[in-house]
């Protein structure tokens, strides 16, 4: 197997372990939003403890995303021509740290729940691409013939 195709399984190992951890993520977080929208509304101290042990479960998911979004970085910079081209890692790192950040009042921890949502869709995004480019690059070039066996 040809160093540049062994590089690229790597990363495609990153990449999924990133989305596994990420799409995790995004259910616990729309759990907690769930959770979130009957506390405003009239929930009491039982439907608090449960949004935040939802949010509690998205940190550490996210937590373990951010280590994967790191592992993929690296992957990717030993990939020929995709060095600097994988999802903003820095961005994300913000979502994983103020998910929690002096959260006070109910309104305010369900904007920060969708805020941290939309962040980790782009991030779901990002990776989605990422992987789709790695499987570009791992597929032979078909050329005119379309990949179909007795085509040429």
């Amino acid at each position: 197997m040809a160093r540049q195709e062994i590089e690229i399984d790597e990363a495609l190992g990153a990449v999924e372990d990133a989305l596994d951890c990420l799409d995790a993520a995004a259910r616990d977080l729309k759990s907690a939003g769930n959770w979130g929208w009957f506390d405003i509304f009239g929930g009491g101290f039982l439907t608090s403890m449960l949004k935040h042990g939802k949010m509690e479960t998205a940190q550490r998911h996210l937590s373990a995303a951010q280590t994967a979004l790191g592992r993929l970085a690296d992957e990717l910079n030993d990939v020929e021509g995709f060095a600097g081209l994988g999802p903003d890692v820095g961005d994300f790192l913000l979502t994983a740290d103020w998910l929690f950040d002096n959260a006070f009042m109910d309104a305010m921890v369900q904007q920060r729940i969708i805020e941290s949502q939309n962040r980790v869709a782009q991030a779901i995004a990002q990776c989605e691409q990422v992987r789709d480019q790695l499987l570009a690059l791992k597929r032979p070039n078909r050329g005119a013939n379309n990949g179909l066996p007795g085509a040429e």
